[in-house]
């Protein structure tokens, strides 16, 4: 009778130790779930700041993107268009656009070089030449000589016409000057002040290039009188020898005639 006490004593008794250690065991479970879970939540949230964030700095950076291009494109206009009037005023009308010309034809207009001699006609005529074949310029690797061309002769002829040039018919484009944006417009007027200066270097380089030209001419023209005298001294020393070699052939040639 004991005995069946004793082993169903132990039956309870493992029977409450094997719930206990199953409870303890899901307990445990229960736990590392919910650990499980909130680490989840958390990464998942940071996922979402994270690309919440990209997104909001993509965006950022496309609308300052949007808004530095206009700018830019205020600025670029601003430079084009006072030197587009600069050399309007200079040439004259100017011829339309030749957008097939080659590079070998392109050359063939840089081929002559203009001199400081050169009158208003003769000047006028070389730059707009070289106007009508500016775009298709632009697609060979003469582009940067056209235009350098282009300025060189526009800074002679604001040497030799009365004429001032106005900066006021540089900037006459509305779109930019009296853009809603104020960068722009300030842009826009900031171009045209880069144009303004690049025309005083030019003007400046091309003053500086007649100077040394004629410098160039006047030594060369030093070296040909020299060389002139030179040679016209040679020339005076050799008459006397033959005049001298004359007389004496005549000398003795009556001498002979005598005996």
């Amino acid at each position: 009778m004991k005995s069946t006490e004793g082993s169903a004593g132990s039956g309870v008794a493992l029977l409450v130790t094997g719930i206990t250690v199953v409870s303890s065991v899901l307990t445990q479970l229960r736990v590392l779930a919910v650990v499980g879970l909130v680490l989840a939540a958390l990464l998942l949230v940071c996922l979402l700041l994270a690309t919440g964030g990209h997104t909001v700095r993509r965006g950022a950076a496309g609308r300052t993107g949007q808004a530095g291009r206009p700018v830019e494109e205020a600025r670029r206009a601003g430079v084009e268009d006072m030197r587009a009037a600069w050399l309007h005023r200079q040439l004259g009308i100017l011829p339309p656009q030749q957008r097939s010309a080659d590079a070998a034809f392109v050359a063939a207009r840089l081929a002559e070089f203009p001199r400081a001699d050169w009158d208003v006609a003769r000047l006028r005529l070389h730059g707009r030449s070289l106007w009508s074949v500016r775009d298709a310029a632009g697609r060979t690797p003469l582009h940067q000589e056209v235009e350098a061309r282009l300025d060189r002769v526009a800074a002679l002829l604001s040497d030799l016409t009365d004429e001032e040039f106005d900066a006021h018919r540089g900037q006459t484009d509305d779109r930019w000057l009296c853009h809603a944006d104020p960068d722009v417009r300030a842009a826009y007027l900031a171009g045209g002040c880069e144009a303004v200066e690049a025309i005083m270097d030019s003007i400046s380089a091309a003053r500086a290039q007649t100077r040394a030209d004629a410098a160039a001419r006047a030594a060369a023209d030093s070296l040909a009188r020299e060389r002139n005298a030179a040679l016209r001294a040679l020339r005076e020393m050799h008459r006397p020898t033959r005049t001298r070699d004359a007389h004496a052939a005549w000398e003795e040639q009556a001498r002979r005639i005598g005996r």
